[in-house]
C-alpha cells in the first residue's frame, strides 16, 4: 500500500525544463524529499527507454555502496539509478520515462562554465569523485547473458554508413566526409567498428555507457555527487567510459578557444583543472601510465557522436564546419590532443 503524500511531496515544484529532439528533461524539487531528474523520450528517440536487468542492477549497487564509503579507497560519486517512472497523469511531467533522484537541480554541464567560483570548486570535486566511481565500476566483470549495444556508438556507425536520413545528420556527413578526406573517414569508421571491445582480447566490464558533465550532479550541501546511470548501461571496454567525458572535456575547451557555441561566449573556464581531477580520481594519481588503452580514441568518438546528435537532434549550424576540422586534427593525432591536460589554461 502506497504511504500518504506529504504536502511537499504532493506539490513538487519544476525547477527547469529543458532537452532536444531526442530527450527531455524536467527538473522538480519536491521539498524534503528532495529532487527528481525525468528523462522522457522525444520525437526523435526511436527506441524505448531501457533500464539495467535485476542482476547488472545488483551490480552496479554494489558500486554505488562502495562510493558511499568513504572507508575504501577514497570518495565517489554515488549512483542515481534510474527507475520507470509512473504512468500518464493530468501533469506532463509525469508522463513515462526514467526517474532519477539526485541531490541538487543543476548539473555539472550548467555549473562548470558558469564563472562562478564556488561552482568550479563543487564541479571540479565531482568529477574527481566520478573518476573515483567509474574505476570501481569497471572492476566488475560483465558476466550476463546479453550485451546491449552501445547506443551512442549504435548511433555513429549507423550515421556513417548513411542510415541516418534527417537533413541535418545527411548535411553533417557530406560536409564530414569533404573535410576529413578519405583516409579520416576510414579512420574515423575503423575506430567506431573496433570500439567497445577490450584490447588483446580481453574480458568485458560493466560500462556506464554515456557519463558526461550533463549526468554528473554535484550536491550543493557538500554531500556526494550523483551520477545519472540505468538507460545507457553495457559492457565493453572501459576506455569508452573514460574517453566519452574526456571527449567532452575536449571539446568544449576547443570550443572556448575557438569562439563556437556557448562554450566560446562564456567567462573562462579552467578546463584543464577539471580534467585532470577526474583523470586523478580514474586512476588514484598513477598518471596517463593507468589510462586504460583507447582512451584517446574512445574520447574522438565521443566528439563525432556529439556533432552527429547536434545535427539530428537540434539541427544544422555553422559552428559544424570548424568542429568538423576539430573532428579532422583530433583523428589525425591518433585522439592524443584529448589526453594533454598538463598546462591549465584560464
Amino acid at each position: 500500500m502506497a504511504e500518504p503524500s506529504t504536502a511537499s511531496e504532493a506539490e513538487p515544484v519544476t525547477v527547469r525544463e529543458y532537452g532536444t529532439r531526442y530527450l527531455r528533461i524536467t527538473v522538480r524539487y519536491h521539498g524534503d524529499a528532495g529532487f527528481s531528474w525525468l528523462r522522457t523520450p522525444g520525437p526523435a528517440h526511436t527506441r524505448p527507454q531501457r533500464l539495467p536487468p535485476v542482476a547488472v542492477g545488483a551490480a552496479l549497487r554494489r558500486v554505488d555502496a562502495a562510493a558511499g564509503d568513504a572507508a575504501q579507497d577514497g570518495r565517489g560519486a554515488r549512483l542515481a539509478l534510474g527507475e520507470r517512472a509512473a504512468g500518464p497523469a493530468p501533469d506532463r511531467a509525469a508522463r513515462p520515462g526514467v526517474l532519477y533522484r539526485p541531490p541538487g537541480a543543476v548539473s555539472v554541464a550548467r555549473l562548470l562554465p558558469s564563472g562562478d567560483d564556488t561552482a568550479f570548486r563543487l564541479s571540479v570535486g565531482a568529477l574527481a569523485d566520478a573518476g573515483r566511481t567509474l574505476r570501481r565500476l569497471h572492476r566488475e566483470p560483465w558476466e550476463f547473458p546479453e550485451r546491449p549495444p552501445h547506443p551512442g556508438l549504435r548511433r555513429l556507425r549507423a550515421w556513417l554508413a548513411g542510415e541516418e536520413a534527417g537533413p541535418g545528420a545527411a548535411r553533417l556527413r557530406a560536409l564530414a566526409r569533404t573535410r576529413l578526406g578519405a583516409s579520416l573517414w576510414a579512420r574515423l569508421t575503423d575506430w567506431s567498428e573496433a570500439a567497445n571491445e577490450p584490447p588483446g582480447g580481453g574480458a568485458a566490464v560493466l560500462l556506464h555507457g554515456a557519463p558526461s558533465t550533463g549526468w554528473l550532479v554535484p550536491s550543493p550541501a557538500g554531500g556526494h555527487a550523483a551520477l545519472l546511470t540505468g538507460e545507457e548501461v553495457t559492457g565493453g571496454d572501459p576506455a569508452l567510459d573514460l574517453g566519452w567525458i574526456l571527449g567532452e572535456l575536449h571539446e568544449l575547451r576547443a570550443a572556448a578557444a575557438r569562439g563556437l557555441g556557448a562554450a566560446g561566449q562564456g567567462p573562462p573556464v579552467d578546463y584543464p583543472a577539471a580534467a585532470r581531477a577526474l583523470l586523478s580520481g580514474y586512476t588514484d594519481g598513477a598518471g596517463a601510465r593507468a589510462l586504460p588503452p583507447g582512451t584517446a580514441r574512445a574520447a574522438t568518438l565521443r566528439l563525432a557522436v556529439h556533432m552527429r546528435d547536434f545535427a539530428s537532434f537540434v539541427g544544422w549550424h555553422e559552428d559544424l564546419r570548424r568542429y568538423c576540422d576539430l573532428l579532422a586534427e583530433t583523428l589525425t593525432e591518433d585522439g592524443a590532443p584529448a589526453l594533454r591536460w598538463d598546462v591549465s589554461r584560464s
